[in-house]
């Protein structure tokens, strides 16, 4: 695995999706400290933490969407999918180094935005909460990743193209948008992810009926982990999908 692994970081030190992703990732987070630096701002987790989860929660989908779509659009790409899929190695293993190299490098990009918050913090306000911030913010970070990385994984593999999976991101932000201040938001796992997470940090932004939320929202997205998982390992085991 740790082959498999290392190939596929070799693949991608090429790519330079890599960039355009970081940028992305960044801006909500640039923007942030750019508008308290401007106008001034409370430097609390209730005031620039707050606003910087907000603007997070719309760009994540984005960013993990384009990362796995682009480690799995590389072999479609160079016209090597037949040929990475037949090397001699388990399709299961390949196809799970791809995902996992794809998963890790989100959370690199994630951990760029969280050293800059906690930078800015002991910079500005020393007592605001780190532990509470980075719990909140990998709680969300972590949600959104195990939700929509396997979908996007799912949809190159069948669409063999990355503009369609970004697409997918883009209404995927759209719908969080728009659901993620209803009570029945624990169905969207995006959603579930941000009112789950910002709970921590603005009490009156959690669930009203916490246990019911808790409840539904883990079993949705416990599904939303097993079905696309078992439809992955059927496209890449099935020999028709080979070509």
């Amino acid at each position: 695995m740790r082959t498999l692994i290392a190939n596929e970081l070799r693949k991608i030190r090429r790519e330079r999706f890599v960039w355009a992703v970081l940028v992305l990732n960044v801006v909500p987070f640039a923007m942030v400290v750019v508008n308290h630096v401007v106008n001034g701002g409370d430097p609390t987790l209730e005031g620039f933490y707050f606003t910087f989860h907000n603007q997070y929660t719309m760009v994540l989908p984005l960013v993990v969407c384009a990362t796995v779509a682009a480690c799995f659009h590389t072999e479609f790409r160079n016209g090597t999918y037949f040929e990475w899929l037949t090397c001699g190695r388990s399709r299961p293993a390949l196809w799970a180094a791809k995902l996992t190299v794809a998963c890790c490098l989100v959370v690199v990009l994630a951990a760029v935005n969280h050293v800059g918050l906690v930078l800015f913090f002991l910079a500005e306000n020393p007592d605001a909460g780190l532990l509470r911030m980075s719990a909140a913010y990998w709680l969300l970070v972590g949600v959104s990743i195990a939700s929509v990385a396997l979908l996007c994984a799912l949809l190159t593999l069948l669409t063999r193209n990355v503009v369609i999976v970004n697409v997918f991101g883009i209404g995927l932000t759209v719908a969080t948008l728009v659901f993620m201040a209803a009570d029945f938001s624990y169905l969207i796992p995006t959603c579930f992810a941000y009112r789950l997470s910002v709970g921590m940090i603005v009490p009156d932004a959690a669930y009203p009926d916490l246990g019911l939320a808790l409840a539904v929202g883990w079993s949705v997205t416990a599904l939303f982990l097993l079905l696309p998982l078992l439809a992955n390992l059927l496209v890449i085991t099935r020999r028709r999908y080979l070509r």
